[in-house]
């Protein structure tokens, strides 16, 4: 794994992390646990778009 994709993903796992102690948000309890995971996901999937923006650009 990159340096980059891995930023982005623990990026995102953090604050999806900050997402379970906010209790006030109308979550349900296991949208709010599975939030670091999603959380993730869509770093991963941010990263990927940003790698074929760059790859584009070179082209």
């Amino acid at each position: 794994m990159g340096a980059t994709r891995l930023r982005y993903t623990m990026i995102g796992f953090i604050l999806g992390v900050f997402i379970v102690y906010l209790k006030d948000l109308p979550l349900a309890e296991g949208t709010r646990f599975a939030a670091p995971f999603y959380g993730a996901g869509i770093g991963l999937l941010i990263d990927g778009i940003i790698l074929r923006m760059k790859k584009r650009k070179q082209e």
